[in-house]
């Protein structure tokens, strides 16, 4: 099971610089990632995702002041102390109150707007900051190794397919896309690459305990707010949008302050508790991939995915959780 979640971070690992080489190689690696899935990673990189759409920022808000240019600053935890100060409970009610309204000069005039900007900005710059540095074809040559590793096609092969039209890509994948060396391929990887972290393990073990005490405060959160939603589900199954529009901001201005106080508290656990273990962790990262320069892509940045949870926990403020049970 290490080799396959191993696996998982190496292509995620991967994501960044696999934007470099456009669409049709990620068409041709989700594939074999489809069937290769670890939980926290897939849900780290999901959460992520999801904080992008629901907090994308109106157009004139879209623009965030830039950071001052020091080493504080262009750290990841730089990067997350400049959260210092979540909304008000108050303010994200009125926001919600006019999102959910389509009330838009509210929401352009929102703190709460601009504070999702900017946290949006900075969870953008927790996604590059870990590309500083590295010689831009050595990216994408690692890029080529990971799709190569990923669809089990060869690098003619995938050249070939970058030179395709968009609506003949999807045949020539099918055509020699080879899930039996792709997967075995990945295996082989995957062992390398645990037998040279096998030291850390102890230290990766703390990581991953640390980021279960802050998933459990939003997990006992979402408990909670699942109690609160059973008062209204029978009113929202029945009534037209706009009346569902009123009992949802019901709902909101219960569970708010639930989930205001769980994403302070696991975002407390992710600087303070979390963050100085992947730190420790990526000391020795570094020297390994100074030995592996090969595979420099498949190693996980445990910073970077420290950062990435801890932006992507804050989403959780606006967010209107419904329960089907």
């Amino acid at each position: 099971m290490k080799k396959l979640v191993v696996a998982v971070c190496l292509l995620l690992s991967g994501m960044t610089a696999n934007a470099q080489l456009g669409s049709l190689i990620q068409k041709a690696a989700q594939k074999t990632t489809e069937r290769i899935t670890d939980k926290a990673a897939e849900a780290a990189a999901k959460a992520l995702e999801e904080q992008f759409d629901k907090q994308k920022p109106k157009e004139a808000t879209a623009k965030a002041e830039p950071l001052e240019n020091t080493s504080e600053t262009l750290s990841y935890a730089g990067l997350m102390r400049q959260v210092q100060e979540l909304p008000t409970v108050q303010q994200l009610t009125s926001f919600k109150s006019a999102e959910l309204n389509e009330q838009a000069f509210k929401l352009l005039t929102s703190p709460v707007t601009s504070f999702n900007s900017k946290v949006m900005s900075l969870s953008m710059q927790v996604l590059s900051l870990s590309m500083q540095g590295l010689d831009s074809a050595q990216v994408v040559e690692g890029a080529y190794n990971l799709a190569q590793l990923s669809t089990g096609m060869s690098k003619e092969e995938l050249e070939h397919l970058a030179s395709l039209p968009e609506d003949q890509q999807e045949a020539y994948i099918a055509a020699h896309y080879r899930p039996g060396a792709a997967e075995a391929a990945l295996v082989s990887q995957a062992s390398d690459i645990s037998k040279y972290m096998e030291p850390l393990q102890p230290l990766i073990d703390k990581w991953g305990e640390a980021g279960n005490k802050a998933d459990a405060f939003l997990d006992q959160a979402n408990d909670k707010c699942k109690g609160v939603y059973k008062k209204y589900a029978s009113d929202l199954a029945k009534v037209s949008d706009k009346e569902r529009v009123g009992i949802l901001l019901k709902y909101y201005a219960e569970i708010v302050d639930i989930q205001r106080t769980a994403v302070q508290q696991a975002m407390r656990v992710r600087l303070d508790e979390q963050l100085p273990i992947a730190e420790d962790i990526e000391k020795q990262m570094s020297t390994i991939r100074a030995a592996h320069p090969d595979v420099v892509t498949a190693f996980v940045n445990y910073p970077q995915l420290t950062a990435t949870q801890y932006f992507a926990d804050i989403a959780k403020l606006i967010e209107v959780p419904e329960f089907n049970d």
